[in-house]
């Protein structure tokens, strides 16, 4: 008899989230006319569908400061070369696209589905925790941390098969196979840390990897930006890369990025400004701070000036004279463009396995974006650009507040997206936003949104302009 593993229908365990998208279909036209009962159904089942599953590619941007795609495109056909012959292989190697009109981004697709991969299950196994299955799917190798279960008696170079524990049962250390319905096969690879390596007495804070995965379902290749030179380039969502790309910094202009950690996007302007003007990145979280200066620096982000810093008190009233580099608070219309990536509750995230957000959670978000817009309104100077942007699909937090901003802010003029997608070359990611109550559709088709039509994660963008003053 067939093993039944544990399938997954939602990503959501709180069902107040599902009743909040239905609530929020429910306020979207199509041609004019409100979805009906059955579309509004159909486009759940398809949004929890594409929320479980994981993206067909994975997606590099190169730190055009010092490296550039022809030399990342070679060491990564070189690693997939390498794991050929580890395998003993010698298949087609996935699809590697470049862009002409955006150099620094790399997708790389899966593996043909004309290959067979080996995803046969084995009689040994380990359980990995569901951020790790979820990161696994993506096309990461498991390191240390993400063991939960291992049996006796594993030795290095032995195949076995890997599992999430995708109801958050398991105990760390478990020792016996782990029930067939709390567990999601992820794919198999070979170990190379046993259990003693992870789990003895003496043994604390493990780190490396401790499998190397063969193939997985996603039918990824595995790769991570620990396979090149530190500050060559990383791994990045592609609307990511879009979104700095939108907002478009020229050399020698004064920008902020107002909450910046991880630093992601932050390096990215950094480099299509070639290191030139003053670029600042406002960070509330005083932990992550240090982990946003280290990754400047590793990607020789020169010109960026990092502070610990709530983005909503960044201005001042009072005409001092300070420097911009010396830190907020700054004074207004200081800025020729401003990113607002702001805090959202990221349910664009794929794949996503257990996510427990609730309710509460899910609103908090939207009055800290509102509060960052005003600050950002009055920094932009007349005539500069304001992107925002989130990892979210909700209404609430995307085109809402794109109505609610042009209607307080009647200085704020919206800026077609599609006419600058096109110039890239990459009209087929992404679709316009949805056309609701308080948007024109011409105001819906300037922004984009990265939904179940795209190959990626969920995402928004919307880029402002600020009217010039008489």
């Amino acid at each position: 008899m067939e093993k039944k593993y544990y399938e997954i229908n939602t990503p959501f365990k709180n069902d107040d989230i599902e009743k909040k998208l239905r609530e929020e279909f429910e306020k979207v036209k199509k041609d004019g006319t409100f979805l009906n009962v059955s579309e509004i159904e159909e486009n759940l089942m398809i949004l929890k569908k594409w929320l479980i599953s994981a993206p067909k590619n994975i997606v590099y941007r190169v730190n055009t400061i010092l490296s550039d795609s022809k030399q990342i495109t070679n060491c990564i056909e070189n690693e997939l070369h390498c794991q050929n012959k580890t395998k003993g292989h010698c298949r087609k190697l996935p699809t590697i696209k470049l862009f002409e009109k955006i150099p620094e981004l790399i997708v790389v697709n899966c593996w043909n589905d004309e290959i067979n991969l080996n995803l046969e299950i084995q009689s040994k196994e380990i359980i990995v925790d569901v951020k790790c299955g979820e990161a696994v799917i993506r096309g990461a190798d498991i390191f240390a941390p993400g063991v939960i279960g291992m049996p006796h008696g594993l030795n290095v170079g032995e195949t076995v098969s890997v599992f999430a524990d995708i109801v958050k049962d398991c105990k760390k250390g478990l020792v016996k196979k782990y029930a067939d319905e709390n567990k999601f096969f992820l794919g198999n690879g070979i170990i190379q840390l046993t259990r003693d390596d992870l789990f003895g007495h003496e043994i604390k804070n493990v780190s490396g990897i401790a499998v190397k995965l063969i193939d997985v379902v996603s039918r990824l290749p595995q790769l991570n930006d620990k396979n090149f030179e530190i500050g060559s380039c990383l791994l990045q969502n592609l609307p990511s890369i879009i979104c700095s790309r939108i907002l478009d910094p020229q050399p020698g202009e004064i920008v902020l990025d107002m909450c910046a950690a991880p630093g992601h996007k932050t390096t990215h302007i950094s480099a299509l400004m070639k290191n030139k003007g003053t670029l600042i990145a406002l960070e509330k979280n005083k932990n992550k701070l240090q982990g946003l200066k280290k990754h400047c620096e590793n990607f020789n982000a020169n010109q960026v000036h990092c502070f610990c810093f709530d983005s909503t008190k960044a201005l001042i009233n009072v005409d001092e004279k300070r420097q911009i580099s010396q830190g907020p608070p700054f004074l207004k219309e200081t800025f020729d463009r401003i990113l607002l990536d702001g805090p959202c509750s990221a349910l664009g995230q794929r794949p996503q396995f257990f996510n427990t957000i609730t309710i509460s959670q899910l609103n908090s978000h939207v009055f800290l974006q509102k509060n960052l817009f005003f600050t950002a309104v009055e920094l932009l100077k007349s005539g500069g650009t304001l992107v925002y942007s989130t990892c979210t699909i909700t209404l609430a937090e995307n085109e809402e507040i794109v109505a609610w901003a042009l209607k307080k802010f009647p200085i704020l003029k919206l800026q077609s997206i599609k006419n600058k997608i096109s110039q890239m070359n990459i009209l087929n990611y992404g679709t316009t936003g949805f056309n609701i109550d308080g948007l024109t559709i011409e105001e819906s088709d300037s922004l984009l949104r990265f939904g179940p039509e795209s190959d990626c994660i969920g995402f928004f963008i919307a880029c402002f302009t600020k009217k010039e003053t008489q």
